[in-house]
């Protein structure tokens, strides 16, 4: 009899193990599927917005900007309005009219005019010497030196702006002259010209979430003598 239940308990101890066994087995394999379904997620979502960014990019170029020749800033320009721009590996060009230029010129039209860039009124003087400085009215905004190599603008602010320097390009405009930066130096300049002119309700917040949408967005200012 003792041999009879000796043989029932290990009948009962190998079902119990191999239970758990399968039980161990199927939660390896759910969280395992888990897994790639998440890694699968991730991808397509990558992919979908890769693409999607790929997609506003094509959808906003606009014709080619000609490089300005024979660059001569020396004097007195009035600040005709936005200039925005794309860079393609060498390739500059235009942002074509839709509600993406529409929405970002608009935005950076109501903040430079916050911080006393305003369209007919602001000037940027280009000293002979390579000094340069930007006014409105008597109101002085910002001021510095320059150096100017073929097409390409350095531009070196003073102290109050802790020495902050920007590159740019320059670029022919029916008016005159467009002078473009990287989209997100431009901005932190602008951000900073607010802080100093204590200008607190100007915020960049907006700005920055809208340059994020493209690559290679340079923005900038169109000048006229």
């Amino acid at each position: 009899m003792k041999k009879i239940l000796s043989i029932i308990g290990a009948v009962v101890l190998s079902a119990t193990v191999a239970s758990a066994q399968s039980d161990v087995l199927g939660a390896l394999k759910q969280a395992a599927g888990a897994a790639a379904k998440d890694a699968i997620n991730s991808t397509t979502s990558n992919s979908s917005t890769a693409s999607a960014a790929a997609d506003v990019l094509t959808s906003i170029l606009g014709s080619v900007i000609s490089e300005a020749v024979g660059v001569s800033l020396t004097g007195t320009w009035t600040y005709a309005g936005v200039a925005s721009a794309i860079q393609t590996e060498n390739t500059l060009t235009t942002i074509a009219a839709s509600a993406y230029k529409e929405t970002l010129e608009n935005k950076l039209d109501s903040y430079l005019a916050k911080v006393g860039i305003k369209e007919g009124s602001a000037q940027f003087i280009f000293g002979e010497d390579g000094t340069f400085s930007i006014t409105n009215g008597k109101k002085a905004i910002a001021g510095g030196t320059y150096t100017l190599e073929g097409n390409v603008v350095s531009m070196k602010f003073g102290k109050v702006y802790n020495y902050m320097s920007m590159t740019g390009t320059v670029a022919t405009s029916l008016s005159g002259y467009q002078i473009l930066f990287d989209a997100d130096k431009f901005v932190a300049f602008l951000g900073k010209t607010a802080k100093i002119l204590k200008k607190k309700k100007a915020s960049t917040t907006s700005l920055t979430a809208i340059i994020s949408q493209v690559t290679g967005l340079k923005l900038g200012y169109d000048l006229k003598k």
